[in-house]
């Protein structure tokens, strides 16, 4: 009967708020800037390598599963001691950190003194395991440190030395080495070597092709030298080198990568997250903190097996929600959800999901304008049916989030109705809901014609005036006044489709928006309506439509939207956000609901 080796790994994690994660083999922390991502790891290796732990802030407590004899952890890990001409023993271990040697001195009691600990286990052993043997277990690859973890370092001076992660590549062998490059040329078309040819010296080398180095180090010295630093060359590809190095050459049970993706660009990100998935195994756990669609997506090509958790900060308060890989999944595979970068969302506080490209863009605009500081994603749903799929989506994976959609949302029940069960409106609720939707739509259909022929006729004076001044004006040259009326022609070709459109009742509406219900008295019955959508995170624009949400700044609606969009995003940098008339009023709404809501 094989007995299995003993595995260093973490039982679970205890948050601030009284969540416990029990990690597997691999661990994505995910959330918006400041939510407390990175500290999770700091915590996490306090908790693990040092004897006075400090207090956490966000993590609080840290369950490990500890060896029953010094033998089992001896069998598994480096942790010999070795001892000096006096007879002293002394550990020497490449830090949590791999940026330099930490060593412990024990006097001539070593092993003894460590199995009469372990034979005991007292209350105090988590501190003694974490001190003595913690460095050993865990590596933590910081942002900061990152950088200067293979760069230009001493050689081995004895066979326990361990002070840089170059001094494991070399003791690791030939192969490892060759599957640092291989990776380095995947994502940055060059190839890395380990030169040793100064026996001083460690230092890796970049180029195409290392294949005929000479394996002498005497004959491949001087074609060393025409080989570039790796130290100087860019940010991206020696993070990437050290990311890789350290998981491919050392033997921990634990390892924790804050932002792999720093210094990367999409596609290296990508590696560098499809990278970390292949190298979890059953004899060590990984545990990333990123901020990176692309890390995500790197990892979920390669594994579903993977626990992925949201953190989010409401105020001072932390939450957590661990996500389903599945679902996930199922929005990387899907063109459209890929496409409008709906995974995205996973990043910000809050997600904000619109009908098109447009209504996104210029909602962030005033959205930046009224409130710089609040962190929203907004997302292009492609039409008004998906918004509420998406929010819905959002909501299942921890983010606050709400839809915007065009007055005339309410010209189809049973679409409305489908809306409304999305977001998980109660059922009596979706009753009284659409019950005022049939009061509008049967409004609608009785619009007067009188209003719909007067809103013909100012449009028609219009067209006659413009038409009138480009007939009166003097023109410099022939070519001028052709260019002109051309222009005229074009313009009034886009103004008679739009003029044909004021003929359909519903068209008023989604122009004029509540304005249009005011001849009817529904007015109140659409405001009872709004305040109930809201409520569940479905904010239908009061104006009608996006074009129509400058007119008191003097854009006037039209149906040219591209043309529209181009002021309104020219504008709005411009304007005092005034929270007593529209768009901010409609945007205060907004942002209320997202910063008071929970998911």
């Amino acid at each position: 009967m094989t007995v299995e080796k003993y595995q260093y790994k973490l039982l679970g994690v205890t948050m601030n708020d009284g969540t416990i994660f029990r990690p597997n083999k691999l661990m994505v922390i995910v959330g918006p800037n400041n939510a407390g991502k990175s500290r999770i790891l700091k915590e996490i290796a306090a908790h693990t390598t040092a004897s006075n732990r400090p207090a956490g802030i966000v993590v609080s407590a840290v369950d490990v599963n500890y060896p029953a004899t010094l033998a089992d952890l001896r069998q598994s890990y480096d942790i010999e001691r070795y001892q000096d001409t006096n007879g002293n023993w002394t550990f020497r271990v490449l830090n949590s950190e791999l940026n330099q040697e930490h060593s412990i001195s024990h006097g001539g009691g070593w092993p003894y003194s460590h199995e009469q600990q372990f034979s005991q286990q007292t209350g105090h052993f988590e501190r003694f395991f974490a001190e003595q043997f913690g460095r050993a277990m865990v590596a933590f690859l910081t942002t900061e440190a990152r950088l200067q973890l293979v760069r230009e370092g001493e050689s081995l001076s004895h066979n326990w030395q361990a002070s840089s992660l170059l001094q494991m590549l070399y003791r690791s062998g030939h192969p490892a080495t060759q599957a640092v490059s291989d990776l380095a040329k995947q994502a940055f078309g060059q190839e890395v070597e380990l030169d040793f040819t100064i026996p001083q010296r460690l230092q890796l080398r970049v180029g195409k092709d290392f294949s005929k180095m000479p394996p002498d180090p005497r004959d491949a010295r001087p074609l060393m030298q025409h080989h570039e630093r790796l130290d100087d060359q860019g940010d991206g590809i020696r993070s990437f080198v050290g990311i890789s190095a350290a998981l491919l050459t050392l033997n921990r049970g634990l390892f924790l990568v804050d932002e792999p993706e720093v210094f990367l660009h999409p596609p290296q990100a990508y590696r560098i997250g499809a990278f970390i998935a292949d190298q979890t195994n059953r004899s060590r756990q990984i545990i990333i903190a990123t901020h990176s669609t692309d890390v995500l997506r790197g990892i979920l090509s390669r594994t579903q097996d993977v626990d992925i958790v949201r953190i989010d900060r409401i105020g001072n308060v932390n939450k957590f929600r661990h996500l389903n890989t599945e679902r996930l999944k199922d929005i990387i595979n899907d063109p459209l959800l890929t496409s409008a970068r709906v995974l995205d969302g996973l990043f910000y506080s809050a997600a904000v999901v619109v009908e098109a490209d447009s209504d996104a863009r210029f909602y962030h605009a005033v959205s930046v304008r009224r409130s710089p500081n609040l962190d929203l994603h907004f997302v292009n749903a492609d039409n008004k049916q998906t918004v509420p799929r998406i929010v819905r989506m959002y909501r299942d994976m921890g983010v606050r989030s709400a839809g915007i959609v065009d007055f005339d949302v309410l010209n189809d029940r049973t679409e409305f109705d489908k809306s409304l069960k999305t977001l998980e409106v109660i059922d009596g609720s979706i009753s009284e809901m659409l019950e005022s939707q049939r009061q509008i739509g049967q409004a609608v259909k009785e619009l007067s014609p009188n209003e719909r022929l007067d809103m013909l006729q100012a449009n028609l004076s219009g067209v006659s005036t413009d038409i009138a001044q480009v007939i009166n004006r003097t023109f410099s040259s022939l070519e001028e006044e052709q260019r002109a009326k051309e222009l005229l022609i074009r313009k009034l070709e886009s103004r008679f489709r739009e003029m044909a459109d004021m003929t359909k009742a519903w068209k008023v509406l989604k122009q004029s928006g509540r304005s249009a219900l005011l001849p009817l008295d529904l007015a109140h019955v659409f405001d009872k309506l709004w305040n109930e959508c809201a409520t569940y995170g479905l904010f239908i624009n009061p104006l009608g439509e996006l074009e129509s949400m400058l007119t008191s700044y003097g854009i006037q609606s039209t149906s040219d939207k591209k043309g529209w969009i181009t002021q309104a995003l020219q504008l709005v940098p411009s304007l005092e956000p005034d929270d007593a008339k529209q768009p901010w009023e409609f945007m205060k709404a907004l942002h209320e609901h997202l910063v008071a809501s929970s998911v």
